[in-house]
């Protein structure tokens, strides 16, 4: 069984690439190869497949690189790739057997962000509101809303024969999420191997426009920060930064896991009073800051409040999970004796 390792290159992080290709090197794959495509400049290495495309790099046409990659190489299976990633010590060895199985058509593993904890790995996404934030569910739950994330996704060959990506969709437009949601439609078995684990650095550097994490350097790196788990330099660069929706909303969320809890609630609902829940570029900060005021109203002992704020995103996202939780916990608060 022969893998093949395809790698997205913006072409701004030269030694996260390095790093990724040595933790690939030392899984000690018997039968493996490479494939780097992207702005390739100034990387270089024995037996790997470059393919250079700028042009598609810069338009962060993420999708259509993957298929080239596709195309160009030649495993039976695929492991796509941010350059960003890194592979732990021992990745290959946790699921040898499992990738040489029939039970399976695309899998992923276990991801964890620059904090240490999990990172989009096995998640689910609305199939009816692109804007309801996805969330992280149990590693193995099924879904028909099931994605798992480009970053890190394993493919046996045979699925593009039916299944390619989307290549009208650029990088962070949903593009693992469309993916893995036509194939769950063409039945193909999805699984989920824990036991792998590899790291997504996140880097500021390269961050696509479409990126959640883009935008100026100086939002970029708070924005780093914050994944990082840094909450209070986090928390710094915010302010020193121009008060846009985007950046007020982290600045609130800061605040927020910093257990600050009456001024992020103070800053919250001055977000509020600015956004347009009807606008499409606000629509998600303003329920998603809803949600994270009823958080802190019920941890403030206030559940009139928080079902207000629960209801409230609800509204404007009937699948937000969480919300549903805390406006059943608040419910059964108030009707207990």
């Amino acid at each position: 069984m022969k893998i093949s390792f395809i790698i997205i290159s913006g072409g701004s992080r030269v030694e996260s690439m390095e790093r990724l290709l040595r933790s690939i090197e030392k899984q000690g794959l018997p039968d493996a190869e490479t494939v780097v495509i992207g702005d390739i400049k100034g990387l270089f290495g024995e037996g790997i497949i470059l393919i250079n495309e700028p042009q598609l790099a810069r338009t962060a046409a993420i999708c259509k690189m993957r298929n080239i990659g596709v195309e160009k190489s030649s495993g039976s299976v695929v492991v796509l790739l941010d350059d960003d990633m890194e592979l732990t010590d021992g990745w290959y060895a946790a699921i040898k057997k499992r990738l040489s199985g029939d039970d399976w058509d695309i899998a992923g593993c276990r991801v964890t962000g620059p904090s240490g904890g999990r990172w989009y790995d096995w998640n689910w996404a609305s199939r009816e509101d692109p804007l309801c934030p996805p969330r992280m569910i149990e590693y193995g739950q099924t879904s028909e809303n099931l994605y798992i994330s480009g970053c890190l996704m394993i493919i046996r060959r045979h699925v593009f024969d039916k299944v390619r990506f989307n290549e009208n969709l650029l990088n962070h437009q949903r593009d693992d999420v469309d993916f893995c949601h036509r194939a769950i439609g063409s039945g193909f078995k999805f699984e989920c191997w824990p036991e792998a684990v590899a790291v997504h650095h996140l880097e500021p550097e390269g961050r696509s426009a479409s990126d959640p994490g883009s935008g100026s350097s100086g939002f970029a790196k708070a924005v780093y920060m914050f994944r990082k788990g840094a909450f209070s330099e986090a928390l710094t660069l915010f302010h020193e930064l121009a008060p846009s929706a985007q950046v007020l909303y982290h600045l609130c969320l800061a605040l927020k896991e910093m257990g600050m809890l009456e001024e992020a609630a103070r800053e919250f609902k001055k977000l509020l009073k600015a956004l347009n829940a009807n606008d499409p570029k606000e629509r998600r900060f303003y329920y998603s800051a809803n949600f994270h005021l009823g958080v802190i109203r019920e941890q403030e002992g206030k559940p009139e409040e928080a079902q207000l704020h629960y209801r409230e995103t609800l509204a404007g996202f009937p699948e937000h999970y969480k919300a549903a939780l805390g406006l059943s916990r608040m419910a059964s608060a108030g009707s207990a004796p």
